[in-house]
C-alpha cells in the first residue's frame, strides 16, 4: 500500500501543475499574446486550488500529527466538489461543449448541494462510487475523441477502472489522499495528452 505521506506530496504535485497550467492570463508562446481564460480553464484552476488546499492540509496533518478534524472541510470540498468538477470538465471537453465561466460556477455549486442531500442521507460512498464510474466514463468519450494519443489515455483508462474496483472493493471506506491522487490524475490526463500529442 502508498505510504498517505507521499500520496499527499504527490497530490500537492499534482494539483500544484493542474493550477500552474490553468492560471488566468496565460501567454501564448508563439506571438506572447495572453490568452481568454475560458470557463474549463476556469474550472479546472478552481477544482486545482480545492486540491492544493486539501493536500497542503494533508500534508500538514500528517507532518504536525494534527486529528483527522483539522482537514475535514478541505478533505470534503476536494473530494466532492473538485474531482466531480474534474469529471465533468473531463466529459465536457471530450463532447466539445464550451461552456461559460458562469455556468461552470454554477456547476460547482450544484455539486456542493449534491454532497450535502448525499450527507444528509447517508449516501456519501454510493456518490464516490459514482464519480468514480463517472471518471471511466468520461475518459472513455475523451479516448474516443482524442486518437492521436489512444495508448496513453489507454493506460488512464485501465487506472480508471482500478480505482472504480478500489473504491468497490474497500468497503466504502477509501482513503481518501489516494482517491484523490487516481482521479485527479485521470482528470487531467487530456491535458497531458494534448501537450504530448504538440510535442
Amino acid at each position: 500500500m502508498m505510504n498517505p505521506l507521499f500520496a499527499a506530496l504527490i497530490l500537492l504535485l499534482v494539483s500544484a501543475w493542474l493550477c500552474l497550467q490553468q492560471r488566468p492570463n496565460q501567454q501564448q508562446p508563439n506571438d506572447g499574446t495572453k490568452a481568454e481564460w475560458r470557463g474549463a480553464s476556469a474550472a479546472r484552476f478552481a477544482a486545482g486550488l480545492l486540491l492544493l488546499c486539501a493536500a497542503v492540509a494533508g500534508l500538514l496533518q500528517r507532518v504536525l500529527d494534527l486529528p483527522p478534524e483539522a482537514g475535514l472541510l478541505l478533505q470534503q470540498l476536494s473530494l466532492y466538489a473538485a474531482l466531480p468538477l474534474l469529471v465533468v470538465v473531463l466529459a465536457t471537453d471530450a463532447l466539445g461543449y464550451q461552456w461559460s465561466r458562469m455556468i461552470w460556477g454554477r456547476l460547482l455549486l450544484a455539486l456542493c448541494v449534491v454532497f450535502e442531500l448525499c450527507r444528509r442521507n447517508n449516501q456519501l460512498d454510493a456518490l464516490l462510487i459514482t464519480i468514480a464510474a463517472a471518471a471511466v466514463i468520461a475518459l472513455l468519450l475523451a479516448l474516443w475523441k482524442m486518437s492521436a494519443v489512444r495508448v496513453w489515455l489507454a493506460a488512464q483508462l485501465i487506472m480508471a477502472c482500478g480505482a472504480l474496483a478500489w473504491v468497490l472493493a474497500s468497503e466504502h471506506q477509501p482513503e481518501p489522499l489516494l482517491f484523490w491522487l487516481s482521479m485527479t490524475s485521470i482528470s487531467v490526463m487530456p491535458i497531458w495528452a494534448d501537450r504530448i500529442s504538440r510535442i
